[in-house]
């Protein structure tokens, strides 16, 4: 189901979202003395203000002393959604991955001072919206790729019906 244009447009505009966030944290963006901008202070204020105890402990044992490969994690996450909500480009997979990326954002965040506590519905819900309304059909690679997808798959290609789910 394709509810057209402003889902289209709200889709895009989250494709930009992420982009610009992946850009504050990119590997050349230096912040306090660490790589990746602003997020090594930010798993800071996660971890002293904690939402869960179990997602503290997480942080500070296994994230912050592999800080450079979760930073390089985050960046990449946040240029694929980007990309893919952008472009409307594997839309449905984008869009449940940042769904899922918002709420491991808000596990962290929800107790942070500062911090609005509804913005991460008002981040996640729309990201479900994209995933089932099928919003890469309407100004999206999605709609030239699905037809093809859509042969592959009937000819038993596995591929191909997974990748079809995907857009």
């Amino acid at each position: 189901m394709v509810v057209g244009w402003p889902i289209a447009i709200f889709r895009i505009i989250f494709g930009v979202m992420y982009l610009d966030m992946a850009l504050q944290k990119a590997p050349w963006v230096v912040s306090g003395g660490q790589r990746y901008g602003w997020l090594y202070g930010w798993l800071q204020q996660e971890i002293a203000h904690p939402t869960f105890g179990w997602y503290a402990a997480f942080l500070r044992s296994v994230v912050v002393p592999n800080f450079g490969l979760f930073g390089l994690l985050t960046f990449i996450t946040e240029i694929a959604l980007g990309v893919g909500l952008l472009l409307g480009l594997l839309t449905r997979l984008a869009a449940l991955g940042g769904a899922l990326w918002q709420v491991n954002i808000a596990l962290g965040a929800y107790n942070v001072p500062g911090e609005w506590y509804w913005i991460w519905p008002l981040l996640t819900l729309p990201l479900f919206c994209f995933a089932f309304a099928g919003a890469g059909q309407i100004v999206g690679i999605d709609r030239a790729l699905e037809p093809a997808l859509r042969r592959r798959a009937i000819a038993g290609r596995t591929w191909a019906r997974v990748l079809q789910y995907a857009a």
